[in-house]
C-alpha cells in the first residue's frame, strides 16, 4: 500500500475536492483480496484521460489566490476581530460578574447562567483560533467563522463600545 504524508494529502484536497473524494472511494471500495496495481487503479478511475495539460499552471494560480486571501484575512484580524474579540471577552466577564453576585445573594439558576456564559467564551475562543490564529483551511471557513463572530456580538449592539462594523 502506498503511503502519503498529511501535507500532500492536505493539498490534494484543496487544491482537488472531487479527486481527492474518488481516490477515498476507490481505496475504501478496494478489497484486502485485491492487490493493488496501476492498472486496477486506472480501470477504478474513470475521466483520468479528462486531465488538463494546464492543470499545473492552473494549480499554483489556485494557490496564489489562496495565499491573497489568507494575507487579507490576516490583516482583517488585527484591524476588526481582535478588537472584537476582546469586546465579547469583556462582556462576558462583566456578565459573569452579575451571576457571581446573584450567587452570592442566594438567587437560584445562576449555575445554568454560568454554564451558558462558560460556552459562550469557549465559543469566542474557538472563533478566536480560526480568526486570528490562521487555523482555518479554506477561505469559506474563514468567512463562516467572521459572521459567527458578529452574531455572538450583535447581542451587544445596545452597549456604547459597540461598533457598527461589527454588524453581521
Amino acid at each position: 500500500m502506498t503511503a502519503i504524508d498529511r501535507g500532500a494529502l492536505l493539498e490534494l484536497v484543496r487544491a482537488r475536492p472531487l479527486l481527492a473524494a474518488e481516490l477515498l472511494g476507490a481505496a475504501l471500495a478496494v478489497g484486502e483480496e485485491e492487490p493493488i496495481d496501476g492498472e486496477a487503479l486506472r480501470r477504478r478511475f474513470t475521466g483520468t484521460d479528462l486531465t488538463s495539460t494546464d492543470e499545473p499552471a492552473l494549480a499554483s494560480r489556485y494557490r496564489e489566490v489562496l495565499a491573497e486571501a489568507r494575507r487579507s484575512r490576516a490583516q482583517l484580524s488585527c484591524v476588526i476581530f481582535e478588537p472584537l474579540i476582546a469586546f465579547l471577552l469583556a462582556r462576558i466577564d462583566e456578565e459573569l460578574d452579575q451571576v457571581y453576585a446573584a450567587a452570592d445573594a442566594g438567587e437560584p439558576g445562576w449555575h445554568k447562567a454560568e454554564q451558558d456564559l462558560d460556552a459562550k467564551r469557549h465559543r469566542v475562543r474557538f472563533l478566536e483560533s480560526v480568526l486570528v490564529q490562521g487555523l482555518y483551511l479554506t477561505v469559506e471557513e474563514h468567512l463562516q467563522a467572521e459572521h459567527l463572530l458578529k452574531l455572538e456580538a450583535a447581542a451587544y449592539d445596545w452597549h456604547t463600545d459597540y461598533q457598527d462594523a461589527w454588524r453581521p
